[in-house]
């Protein structure tokens, strides 16, 4: 009757585990090219982020590595989601930074005033 009223069941961590894994490491695909010869094309977020790594490093930024980035980011935000990995923003806080984990120089940068 007040089907709405259910509540959703929650997901196990097993089958979160393998959502998560299905979006950041999909299986190989087997192809065979033109002359028979067999190739593997990965899918996976960290060969990715490799791969466009080193065509930045060659110096090419163009469409295809903006839309790897922009793709591996979508899962990587799709596995947040799935985890529910949400922080808590204090609400007197000015602004916010984004910096790698291993690199704490957040006192030289200044905010735009």
């Amino acid at each position: 009757m007040f089907k709405f009223l259910k509540a959703k069941p929650k997901t196990t961590s097993d089958e979160k585990i393998e959502k998560i894994i299905e979006i950041l490491f999909p299986p190989l695909e087997l192809h065979k090219d033109k002359d028979g010869t067999k190739f593997h094309i990965d899918y996976s977020a960290d060969t990715n982020l490799d791969a466009v790594i080193s065509d930045l490093e060659d110096g090419h930024n163009d469409k295809t590595v903006h839309n790897t980035i922009r793709g591996v980011a979508d899962r990587i935000i799709e596995v947040r989601r799935i985890l529910e990995a949400y922080r808590e923003i204090d609400s007197e806080a000015k602004y916010f930074i984004v910096d790698d984990l291993g690199v704490n120089n957040y006192e030289e940068i200044k905010a735009p005033d």
